[in-house]
């Protein structure tokens, strides 16, 4: 992560890493003193924890466990912030942890104050409020242990990399904005649901000489494209695209959700056979350059009639093994019935940094198209378009979306009285919920 976060043309003038850990409040205050004691109200300073979160519904805030492997000592949100308070600037926190997301109140179906509100915070959580964030690791085909790291931690370097060729930056700018790495991170990254604050930003996360690394991509893979995320019973295939920078061993894992956790106890791991018997003999795997066209065979849902699928991509090559990307799909039956219900607040004030969280809880996987409608009728934003719903282990199951207040111009939206218009698609069906009237002030 430190190489990744010194990468492009930031000018990062001083990098600060504790790869022991830190034991304690105390040695967390020393660390930002000395990454940031000389910062000032120009500068943006970026902050990476990885550690365990601890948080469960009814808690007031979330708690971050500090450990050098020896000695440890629990920090409450309140604590982190007023640590990070003494620093000048904008601060850029990366939280790579369970339960991240709960530091900001998303991803989960409690609402509550978060204190890293305003101008002055840009947050990237690995994983939502109510959800575990994976460390990866397993056994390859052929008998070959893999681990590696966290699975967020893992895409999020590759998203802002320059031997990606900075893929995250969507429309090759030289700027990757947090909206960018967001929508990026959602697609590449499919174990947990990674929340941010602010739900959207143009802020820019991080700049490169965009013209230094054009056509330039010294990765594994890219342009990875997965269709139909949402899949029948009787719909057993999935497809997908990707293209092969170098000469590479592909294998695919196959993970479904039990109980509302991912099963990796249980997932199924095979390598790709396009191009067996070709230079490669009958090595499965192995993939020279170019663009590929898959498609993936999964098994029928054991014993249920709808879930969530995580296939993982997972290369092999130089001597490392890493998930490049990974993607959920849901599966539903053809006679299925949807039960929605949507939770929001009586209102906010979006000019001071509040964000409307919405609860949609739905029995089962769906497509989700969603609007903000004025008290005319008119429709003033579509927040997300045929959106997959993906687990986000909230009890009942739930998913959660956040409107910043803004309208489809970018504007904060006039003062006044709106409404909530959900609509959740499944078999070609729409289901339509309305919420009561929320008021902007």
């Amino acid at each position: 992560m430190a190489e990744a976060l010194s990468g492009g043309s930031m000018n990062l003038q001083h990098l600060v890493t504790r790869r022991t850990g830190i034991s304690g409040i105390s040695e967390l205050q020393e660390m930002i003193a000395e990454a940031f004691g000389g910062s000032d109200d120009q500068d943006t300073n970026y902050i990476y924890l990885s550690t365990h979160g601890i948080w469960k519904s009814g808690d007031p805030e979330m708690t971050l466990l500090l450990s050098d492997g020896f000695r440890e000592q629990e920090i409450t949100a309140s604590e982190l912030y007023h640590c990070l308070e003494k620093i000048r600037g904008t601060k850029v926190l990366i939280l790579d942890m369970c339960h991240a997301g709960a530091i900001i109140g998303k991803g989960v179906s409690d609402r509550f104050f978060h204190m890293f509100s305003g101008k002055d915070y840009k947050i990237l959580c690995s994983s939502g409020g109510a959800q575990e964030s994976w460390f990866w690791k397993g056994t390859t085909p052929d008998g070959q242990q893999f681990t590696g790291g966290g699975y967020f931690s893992n895409i999020l370097a590759n998203g802002i990399s320059i031997r990606t060729g900075f893929a995250s930056d969507s429309n090759v700018d030289g700027i990757i904005t947090f909206s960018e790495l967001k929508k990026y991170l959602r697609q590449m990254h499919g174990a947990s649901v990674v929340q941010t604050y602010p739900e959207e930003d143009d802020f820019a996360f991080l700049s490169y000489d965009a013209e230094s690394v054009k056509g330039r991509h010294t990765g594994y893979l890219g342009d990875v494209f997965f269709e139909n995320d949402l899949l029948s019973q009787q719909q057993e295939e999935i497809h997908f695209s990707y293209t092969v920078y170098q000469t590479l061993r592909m294998a695919y894992q196959i993970v479904y959700l039990k109980d509302g956790r991912w099963d990796f106890e249980h997932a199924s791991l095979v390598y790709d056979t396009g191009e067996m018997f070709g230079i490669f003999g009958d090595a499965a795997g192995y993939l020279t350059p170019g663009i590929k066209e898959r498609t993936l065979r999964i098994e029928a849902l054991p014993e249920e009639a709808h879930g969530y699928v995580l296939v993982q991509m997972i290369v092999e090559a130089q001597d490392t093994i890493e998930v490049a990307a990974s993607h959920v799909f849901g599966i539903v039956s053809s006679d299925c019935t949807v039960e929605m219900e949507v939770k929001v607040g009586k209102g906010f004030a979006p000019e001071t940094g509040e964000e409307l969280g919405i609860i949609i809880q739905h029995n089962i996987p769906v497509l989700l198209t969603i609007y903000v409608e004025a008290e005319n009728g008119v429709v003033i934003r579509r927040l997300c378009s045929r959106m997959m719903t993906r687990p986000e282990q909230m009890i009942p199951e739930a998913s959660s979306v956040f409107w910043d207040g803004r309208n489809s111009s970018g504007n904060f939206a006039e003062k006044g009285r709106y409404r909530i218009h959900v609509q959740a698609t499944v078999n070609g069906i729409n289901h339509d919920c309305y919420t009561g009237y929320i008021q902007v002030e």
